[in-house]
């Protein structure tokens, strides 16, 4: 967690010193949370989807990755997912409890501007404003009933009822687009909405109630309508509006350890906006000689959303909780601060030491970790200059699958009944190392969000671990060090520490679990050229494995697995995902080909690293 922390103020720096206002509040974000394009791409306004079907089967896609990224912060020293405290809540109930008059009341108050267009000489409604009334019910009825129709697709099990669905939900919506048209046209909808316009500019007064009644309608209609409308409640712009499709707005970034170590010393120093449960961590990260990234700023802009009206003098709030007193981020108050601007990196790397064993890695019992992120259980090779490096795993089938929580729950326990073991022999594990070119373009990667749970709560129980050997790697017996490792490098749990001289003496060590040594090969299938940097994810179907592994150059990778059953896919950009099953019923070696078929896809992820909230001023401001 050291060195995540550490990336955390380089970023946190960085936009700063280049883009900050006074009431930005940049905070970690201390747990594993991971997007993929496919995700972040339906927060977009639907007038920039082309797919209808995409359109209407994203609807609870869409809610549950709006809803975290409207997360509010409840502490100052970190920002997390909690959608049990979401933005679309706390801005509906301040629209309902403040002193905002509906549009009924609205209406009673413009009858005393005796308006020509609105009323005649007799101060009943003209014609125009009947009609005008009588269309907008039409239309507010052709729009609940679209909304009772999204709350049945949760129910749904068939593909023939989703798609029956579908064609319902494309009527109503064609019917709302009517109605629409229709209060437009015989409802003379621009015309009166003029008149109430100029009628609201009379006075002070009358320009608040307009701008906040403006906010309360743009809401309404926004949840009303949902993922049908432009002006959907869930749609967020993004600026960059294209930092999905190309490098508009990514920088790539690579910080050497000496810089590693100050930025945690800055971080722990000043204490602000991290929690001290992360900071008061000391651990061993030897073995991490840099980092590589690419990161970008992601501004939020959302149109149903307007604070501009709680500042006015107008504004008045007398509910018991207050909504922000400017300063304190906790629970006791309504807003004090919003989510605006995403801390997004992609591309990681973490650069190792050269000696750092290979073998440890790939151990099928242990999990290797970066904060919070986890590990690929394999090192690549930069062949350009022969570094080493780990990836994060980006699949999120992966990443959110019993396989991977039950390996993380056995890594601690076991680590926490092992031996003391202070020093790996470093010796290269043979065949487990793929190529790997240094190019700063985006590679294949995969998507994909967890909720891994708050890390604080974790850390608050650990206690000095010691690591597991491992049978590829002798173990050699050595001098305990005067300061024993307290926790190792990169991890919430030990893994590699400090590599001293090994002595020659060797020591028994427990052999590692049978199996077979399974050689995947991939290539194309038009022309069989091999596909390099093939992402490929193995599960276990009737155990606990996990395997997270890549092709080389060659296309091939070679992996030790036990028996067992196992689910396959493999993902890469430009092929179609192949999901295959295969069994090892002997340690006997296994070849196993797999021919991928193109297709015009890009799999990219991106790990949310830290939110930049605004903070909210005084309000009310009297």
């Amino acid at each position: 967690m050291k060195y995540f922390v550490a990336v955390y103020q380089k970023l946190k720096n960085i936009y700063m010193s280049q883009s900050s206002m006074e009431n930005d509040l940049p905070m970690i974000c201390p747990s594993l949370r991971v997007y993929d394009n496919e995700e972040l791409e339906l927060l977009k306004p639907q007038s920039l989807l082309n797919d209808e079907q995409k359109k209407a089967l994203s609807i609870i896609k869409k809610q549950n990755v709006a809803y975290e990224l409207n997360s509010v912060p409840i502490s100052p020293n970190f920002w997390d997912l909690n959608p049990n405290n979401s933005l679309f809540d706390i801005y509906r109930d301040i629209l309902d409890k403040n002193n905002l008059k509906d549009l009924e009341e609205n209406l009673d108050k413009v009858l005393d501007h005796k308006s020509p267009v609105l009323f005649d000489a007799k101060n009943s409604d003209t014609k125009e404003f009947k009609a005008y009334k009588k269309y907008r019910t039409l239309f507010e009825e052709a729009v609940n009933k679209i909304t009772d129709h999204l709350v049945q697709f949760e129910g749904l099990d068939t593909d023939e009822e989703k798609s029956n669905w579908n064609d319902k939900l494309i009527n109503l919506n064609n019917l709302k687009e009517l109605t629409f048209s229709e209060w437009k046209v015989k409802g003379s909808k621009d015309h009166i909405e003029k008149e109430l316009a100029r009628i609201n500019k009379s006075s002070d007064a009358d320009l608040y109630l307009a701008m906040a009644q403006n906010a309360k309608q743009t809401f309404e209609a926004a949840e009303k309508t949902d993922v049908i409308s432009n002006s959907s409640i869930h749609d967020i712009h993004f600026i960059p509006y294209d930092f999905m499709e190309n490098e508009s707005g990514w920088n790539s970034l690579r910080i050497e350890k000496s810089e590693l170590e100050g930025l945690h010393a800055e971080a722990k120093n000043s204490n602000e906006n991290i929690p001290t449960e992360i900071l008061s961590i000391d651990y061993d990260e030897s073995m991490i000689q840099a980092v590589e990234l690419d990161y970008s700023f992601v501004h939020l802009k959302r149109n149903w959303f307007n604070k501009n009206f709680m500042l006015s003098d107008y504004f008045e709030w007398k509910e018991p909780k207050k909504i922000a007193d400017g300063e304190t981020i906790s629970n006791d108050f309504k807003l004090p601060a919003f989510p605006k601007t995403m801390i997004l990196i992609k591309n990681l790397k973490v650069i190792l030491d050269p000696s750092i064993v290979s073998a440890s890695v790939s151990n099928t019992e242990q999990l290797i970790y970066f904060g919070p992120m986890v590990m690929k259980q394999q090192v690549f090779i930069n062949k350009n200059n022969n570094q080493r490096f780990l990836k994060a795993i980006t699949n999120v089938k992966t990443i959110k699958s019993d396989q991977l929580n039950y390996l993380a729950k056995k890594t601690v326990i076991a680590e926490n009944k092992a031996p003391i073991i202070s020093s790996f022999n470093a010796k290269t594990a043979i065949g487990s190392e793929p190529a790997e070119t240094m190019k700063t373009a985006t590679h294949a990667s995969f998507s994909g969000k967890t909720n891994r749970g708050n890390m604080i709560n974790a850390v608050k129980n650990l206690q000095p671990l010691n690591p597991v050997p491992h049978g590829a790697s002798p173990v050699q017996p050595v001098n305990q060090p005067t300061n024993p490792i307290k926790v190792p490098w990169g991890s919430w749990v030990p893994k590699f520490p400090t590599i001293p001289t090994p002595t020659p003496i060797p020591i028994p060590v427990s052999l590692p679990p049978e199996g077979a040594v399974v050689q995947f090969r991939v290539s194309d299938k038009i022309n069989n050229d091999p596909i390099y940097k093939c992402a490929i994810s193995i599960k276990g179907t009737n155990n606990n494995r996990i395997f997270e592994i890549e092709s080389n150059e060659a296309g091939m990778i070679s992996q030790l697995i036990p028996p067992g059953d196992y689910s396959i896919e493999l993902r890469i950009d430009d092929y179609a995902i192949l999901n295959q099953n295969f069994s090892i019923t002997n340690i006997l070696p296994l070849n196993l080909e797999y021919k991928l078929q193109r297709e015009e896809v890009k799999f990219k992820s991106y790990f949310l690293i830290g939110m930049i909230c605004e903070r909210m001023p005084r309000i009310p401001v009297n």
